[in-house]
């Protein structure tokens, strides 16, 4: 179990292996997420991933993306290809 002390504004900070796990980094948004009366803490951008994932069906998986970082080089790889 990990722990974080509140601040009187209302701040904590995560513990390390807790960003590490959630491979978060220095900028990075936490997304609070409420299920059941207790609240997740995620990275957001996997969050945000992870629906567009689930929204698109599939089609993430036929074109073998399963990361942020197959999404931004298939962009990339577009990008070349255009100019």
């Amino acid at each position: 179990m990990q722990t974080a002390k509140l601040t009187s504004k209302g701040q904590i900070t995560l513990p390390l292996k807790v960003r590490q796990a959630l491979q978060l980094q220095t900028g990075d948004i936490v997304a609070f997420v409420e299920k059941e009366g207790r609240f997740e803490i995620s990275n957001s951008n996997e969050l945000a991933f992870q629906k567009v994932r689930d929204a698109f069906g599939g089609e993430a998986e036929r074109l073998g993306i399963r990361s942020i970082e197959d999404v931004v080089s298939l962009v990339k790889e577009y990008r070349n290809g255009r100019q």
